[in-house]
């Protein structure tokens, strides 16, 4: 073997070892998005499923919430909605949740430089691995602060098309969604972020009222549907979420 083809295999071999260091450093979500130029450059949003510990707070110490918050604000990120409490109506395993809120960053790129900052480091060391979060580069539609919202995480077992939840008005397990008064405000494709569940899509469900929801949920027909619809999809998970209550220090 000459020197030169040795050379260039340990250069290969040297060049896969930081690629590997790069993704465990990073994840694959992470590292898919500094790699892929659409994503990178474009807005990109963050949807957090916060445990208890991560929403407490007092006068000495604001929440990892708020200081997420806040570092996000740095790095051009803004909160765009958040709720909380939250109950699980339906869940594969247990989940502990209790508060939820959606960022939005002016880049993916913005999003990669907050999470792999040493501030940020120390920041997810205190929460611990609880904190899960779940990006997409789909654009959530308007959320309103003041209503019940169903947030619906899940995996398409095809990653298919959303029509396998239905379409409001007409079909499926989201047929009867106009007779409650709900709405859909997000229903698009996602990518684990920090955290270990298998889910590719996001629903987002607003109502009016915690009864309309509960209703909605309770309705025959929403039930049959929901059956239905199981057939195709993997590890669902329904989060009930009432307007904030929370100290969001």
């Amino acid at each position: 073997m000459s020197r030169s083809l040795l050379a260039f295999l340990l250069f290969c071999l040297l060049l896969l070892f930081a690629s590997a260091g790069v993704v465990w450093y990073m994840g694959l979500t992470l590292t898919g998005i500094a790699f892929d130029g659409d994503r990178r450059q474009n807005p990109y949003y963050l949807l957090q499923l916060l445990p208890e510990a991560a929403v407490a707070s007092s006068e000495a110490a604001p929440s990892y919430r708020a200081r997420f918050v806040a570092q996000a604000v740095e790095d051009q990120g803004r909160l765009v909605w958040r709720a909380g409490p939250v109950t699980a109506a339906e869940s594969n395993d247990r989940l502990d949740v209790a508060a939820v809120q959606l960022l939005a960053f002016a880049t993916g790129r913005n999003l990669v430089q907050m999470l792999t900052s040493s501030a940020y480091r120390s920041l997810e060391a205190a929460a611990g691995r609880a904190v899960h979060l779940v990006g997409s580069p789909a654009a959530p539609g308007d959320l309103a602060a003041d209503e019940t919202t169903l947030v619906v995480l899940y995996r398409d077992q095809a990653a298919g098309p959303t029509v396998l939840l239905g379409t409001p008005g007409e079909s499926g397990w989201l047929s009867l969604l106009p007779r409650y008064g709900g709405s859909v405000a997000w229903h698009a494709p996602v990518a684990i972020v920090r955290g270990d569940r298998p889910w590719n899509r996001v629903l987002l469900l607003q109502f009016a009222d915690l009864p309309a929801a509960e209703a909605w949920l309770a309705d025959p027909v929403t039930a049959t549907e929901r059956a239905i619809a199981r057939k195709h999809v993997d590890s669902m998970t329904v989060l009930m979420t009432e307007p904030s209550q929370l100290a969001w220090r």
